[in-house]
């Protein structure tokens, strides 16, 4: 075999590993679809969380205080509760749409880009 041969079955065989890394990751992601995107939603929630809270709070500044405790308590617990219960299955299916063979790339892509942006905000 010529030194041309050799590089080409080694980069093959790279090339093989890593599909099989990709669909066996896609696989495991597929199966666990719903707590994926609970925990992107969950996360994007706590990077957001602060605007939200700061425009709600805008929102109902006029109001006596017991209002704005009573709305903010209520925004809390089911304003981001229906974000989390409508949202997280919306994910979940758009997350079993792709390739399986993408998913697990895409999903790590995405959980270090909201990394990035944690780091950015100075949340880590």
């Amino acid at each position: 075999m010529n030194e041309g041969g050799a590089v080409n079955e080694i980069v093959a065989s790279v090339w093989a590993w890593f599909d099989a890394l990709l669909w066996r990751t896609g696989s495991w992601v597929n199966g666990h679809a719903s707590e994926v995107a609970l925990a992107l939603v969950a996360t994007l929630l706590v990077l957001y969380g602060d605007h939200i809270n700061r425009t709600f709070a805008r929102t109902v500044r006029p109001y006596p205080w017991l209002v704005r405790v009573i709305a903010f308590v209520l925004m809390c617990a089911f304003g981001y509760g229906a974000i989390t219960v409508l949202v997280t299955p919306l994910i979940a299916q758009g997350i079993l749409m792709i390739e399986a063979r993408w998913i697990g790339l895409l999903t790590f892509v995405v959980f270090f880009a909201i990394g990035t942006l944690a780091e950015r905000r100075r949340y880590i």
